[in-house]
């Protein structure tokens, strides 16, 4: 047998003979570069690519600068653009917050006016339609956006401004409108009545606690709203200032009704806690006070179970005069008032302080009466008026009415008019005089109460809540929570004396001894005319009284009109009128600087608290302190048609700083004056 195994190898041994003879060996044949140069080896490897150059410095700067400014102009661009597209949606945003504080500021004007009438409905629309503007508005504004114009230079105050409003006002949003809401379900103003002589409050109590929350969120915001900075843009300064008006009277509404809901039910025996009697005088504002007018007309109020009951009103002629002050005297009331103010049941109000007047009064009747009381009520003929307009007029039997037809009836046109002037031109005596004043106080006092019906007591209520800022309804209570409740409203008639709460207390108190306050015109503005370095203000207050009668009338004015031969003392000429004016400085504040012109008394520079009280009766004839408090006093007397102004600075507390400092007066009593 072959071998096959070298028969391959001798096949393969062959083959290799002839690829070797053939010159195709598996080794890489290597060319023949025998006469070429290295140029043109160069050359040829390199075939038709151009030789390059190395470029200068100065050509690479160039281009490196070329490319450094397309970046910058890139740069440039894009953050234009970005600045625009911020500016478009800021602006768009602006546009959105503008809406909607309009729609917040279109609900809360809505809401008193729904509450007054007691349209449930229409006012918790209001609450709703404010609620979501405030929510739209603190949705836009407390984005990042907002936050980072605020931190701009001049601008960004405003912005601030905006965003602090929109934050306050978030708050009430989201923890006063719900409580808002659901108080004003469970009570409406339409179901408070009086039958009758009965008052009805269904819905009142159970209020009481939503309504002192909601209080609480509002009124720390009304506060705080107060101190947000006004925008140098006058368009932002005047939306945010109509917003903060708005605002202002909703919450003094919110704040009325939380207290009546608090002291109401217990004061007007609503939850059997028992019968209170309540001493009722009605004042006489022919004859200024600083609380009013002239304590005339003494009588009670027993209320049980929401059920009146009103005495006969006695003259405070009528009434003992005591040997010793009635309470402990103070010695700052003391030297301003002297002491008939704790002695004479004629002059409890010659203090413009209405707790302590109150408490005086209530000494006095329980000392001359023995009857306990639990409060002291003062009204006025103004309050009469607004009322009588409300539940119709009232005609007066035994009052002699100037047609001789031995009665008049009483409306709400003629009230204030007829008891403090028309009665006084039939020449009664003096004792004549006060008994008719006390029978018309009564009666139509007793005629209001029993008229009054379930149709008409938001139109009651309003009035009453109308003449209660004006000063023409006091009310005091002897239980200190009550109290409590009552402290710092106009209704509690206090001296203010907290320095973070700025006020100038102006007051006038008769010094003719007749009834010729009908003829004072009283006029009292205040303007802001210097912020210190400290925070305090400065503001001129400027108080104006005028004498508006016909000289050609005097000689037919009663000697009990024109005061003559009333005086203990001495007497004025008849026309007239003798006024003293007490200037409250607000407190931890002071009086500056003051200035009279006019009327007897002096006219002249003044003086100011570094510089005394001025001379020649220039100047204040006594500056004093009054429940710490600084006080200037000025006695001015008119002659028929003469004008005399009391200009005088004062400065509020360091502790105010940015709150805006109120004006506390005498009550006024004729439609003009201001």
């Amino acid at each position: 047998m072959r071998n096959e195994s070298n028969g391959v190898a001798d096949d393969m041994t062959a083959h290799d003979d002839e690829r070797t003879a053939l010159g195709t060996s598996d080794d890489v044949v290597q060319p023949n570069l025998d006469g070429f140069s290295k140029d043109a080896l160069a050359d040829v490897t390199q075939g038709a690519r151009p030789r390059r150059r190395r470029m200068s410095a100065e050509h690479v700067a160039r281009i490196r600068r070329r490319k450094r400014i397309r970046r910058v102009l890139l740069v440039m661009l894009l953050i234009m653009a970005a600045i625009g597209a911020f500016g478009a949606y800021m602006g768009y945003s602006a546009l959105q917050v503008k809406r909607a504080v309009a729609e917040a500021s279109q609900g809360a004007a809505a809401i008193p006016a729904a509450i007054r009438s007691g349209d449930v409905g229409a006012a918790q629309s209001g609450m709703t339609r404010l609620s979501n503007g405030v929510d739209k508005a603190y949705a836009q504004t407390s984005g990042l956006g907002w936050r980072m114009l605020g931190a701009l230079p001049v601008i960004g105050d405003d912005v601030t401004a905006v965003r602090d409003t929109v934050s306050i006002m978030h708050d009430v949003s989201v923890n006063a409108l719900p409580q808002l809401s659901r108080a004003a379900g469970n009570l409406s103003v339409k179901s408070v009545s009086v039958n009758d002589g009965t008052v009805s409050m269904p819905g009142l109590a159970e209020s009481a606690d939503d309504l002192d929350q909601a209080n609480g969120v509002i009124g720390d915001a009304e506060i705080n709203l107060g101190r947000v900075p006004t925008p140098h843009i006058a368009q932002i300064a005047d939306a945010l200032d109509n917003a903060r008006g708005k605002f202002a009277e909703l919450a003094d509404q919110v704040d009325v009704y939380a207290r009546i809901a608090n002291v109401a039910p217990s004061m007007l025996d609503l939850d059997d806690s028992g019968a209170r009697t309540y001493l009722v005088i009605a004042q006489n504002n022919a004859e200024v006070r600083p609380t009013g007018g002239l304590p005339g007309s003494w009588g009670t109020l027993t209320v049980d179970g929401g059920r009146f009951t009103l005495s006969d009103f006695v003259s405070e002629s009528t009434l003992p005069q005591l040997d010793s002050p009635v309470l402990d005297a103070q010695d700052d009331e003391i030297a301003l008032f002297g002491e008939n103010l704790l002695t004479k049941p004629h002059d409890v109000n010659f203090t413009p302080d209405y707790p302590r007047a109150a408490a005086i009064a209530k000494a006095m009747w329980e000392k001359s009466r023995n009857q306990t009381i639990s409060g002291v009520i003062m009204i006025d003929p103004c309050l009469l008026q607004s009322l009588l307009a409300v539940t119709g007029g009232v005609t007066i039997d035994d009052a002699a009415a100037s047609d001789g037809s031995g009665a008049v009836t009483l409306n709400g046109s003629n009230t204030a008019q007829y008891l403090l002037h028309d009665s006084y031109l039939e020449n009664r005596t003096p004792d004549e005089q006060d008994a008719v004043f006390s029978a018309v106080a009564r009666q139509s006092f007793d005629h209001i109460l029993h008229a009054a019906n379930g149709g008409n007591s938001a139109a009651l209520l309003n009035a009453v809540m109308t003449s209660t800022r004006q000063g023409h309804l006091k009310v005091w209570s002897v239980r200190a929570a009550e109290q409590e409740r009552l402290h710092d409203t106009a209704i509690a008639g206090e001296l203010e004396t907290k320095p973070v709460e700025p006020n100038t207390g102006v007051y006038f108190s008769d010094g003719t001894q007749g009834k010729m306050s009908w003829y004072l015109d009283r006029s009292v503005t205040s303007r802001r005319t210097r912020t210190l370095e400290s925070g305090a203000q400065q503001y001129a207050v400027d108080v104006k009284l005028t004498n508006t009668v016909n000289a050609a009338d005097v000689a037919g004015l009663p000697d009990y009109v024109t005061g003559k031969g009333m005086s203990e003392g001495y007497d004025v000429n008849p026309g007239e009128i003798e006024t003293v004016v007490y200037v409250y400085a607000p407190a931890g504040g002071r009086l500056v600087d003051w200035t009279i012109s006019g009327g007897t008394g002096g006219s002249g520079s003044g003086g100011s608290d570094s510089g005394g009280s001025g001379s020649g009766g220039k100047g204040f004839d006594t500056i004093t302190t009054h429940n710490g408090l600084t006080v200037g006093v000025k006695k001015i007397t008119l002659k028929p048609g003469e004008t005399a102004t009391l200009s005088v600075t004062v400065q509020t507390s360091e502790r105010a700083a940015g709150t805006t400092m109120t004006i506390h007066q005498t009550p006024l009593i004729k439609e003009n004056d201001q």
